[in-house]
């Protein structure tokens, strides 16, 4: 009576022998098998990665392009600057460019016409060239879509043009009302100074919004959140 269990004892072992046999066996012998996917992975991520390198050595490329282009140009573009300036301010004052340098003649017509030039110190090629070597550095996390972060440089150069050109309003209309002498000190080293920092302030609050914003939100939201959490 007792031979008889002893004699199914092995025949219970071999049943549980061959399950992981089977599974162990279908897993290789399967067309779509788990063990092959990591290698499609890596197929794809071999495909995408030199993609998205190349992507990132052409847009820093670009960027230092731009900057290197602002150093030696640098007159050019004080130039360009001073006509956008007249082309600005001629709707409220009569402005005039000068052809051959980058001047910016106000209150033509009149006895108190002066010039203001636009020196290297006052040109907002000053403040673009070190935004675009951020914008090189940035480039090199890879967690940082490449999209975005040119989205944020322009944001922030657009500002800093834009700030520049109220600047030299400022620093004419402080001309007007107090003087050449007077005037020109208080709108170039006070008034100048203050409409500079602020753009430049803005300017840098609007790229770590829009670099450190996620995907699919929005920078009004963003700029919501940190509202109520000033509050």
């Amino acid at each position: 009576m007792h031979s008889s269990p002893r004699g199914r004892q092995p025949n219970v072992s071999r049943t549980r022998s061959s399950v992981p046999g089977r599974h162990a066996a279908s897993t290789p012998s399967g067309p779509h098998g788990r063990r092959r996917a990591p290698q499609q992975a890596a197929r794809h991520g071999t495909v995408r990665r030199p993609a998205r390198y190349g992507r990132r050595v052409l847009a820093a490329a670009l960027l230092f392009g731009i900057a290197l282009s602002l150093v030696i140009f640098q007159y050019q573009f004080r130039h360009l600057e001073a006509f956008a300036t007249a082309h600005v301010y001629r709707i409220v004052t009569p402005v005039l460019a000068a052809s051959k340098a980058p001047i910016v003649w106000f209150g033509l017509g009149t006895t108190n016409a002066y010039g203001l030039e636009i020196t290297p110190d006052c040109s907002s090629a000053l403040l673009i060239v070190p935004l675009c070597v951020l914008g090189i550095l940035l480039m090199i996390p890879r967690k940082l879509p490449v999209g975005r972060v040119a989205k944020a440089l322009v944001v922030s150069a657009t500002v800093l043009v834009a700030g520049n050109l109220l600047r030299i309003g400022v620093i004419a209309l402080a001309i007007r009302v107090g003087g050449i002498g007077t005037g020109y000190q208080i709108g170039h080293l006070v008034l100048g100074s203050v409409v500079s920092i602020v753009c430049i302030a803005i300017s840098l609050a609007l790229l770590t919004v829009i670099v450190a914003a996620r995907d699919g939100v929005q920078l009004r939201s963003v700029l919501l959140r940190g509202h109520r959490r000033a509050q």
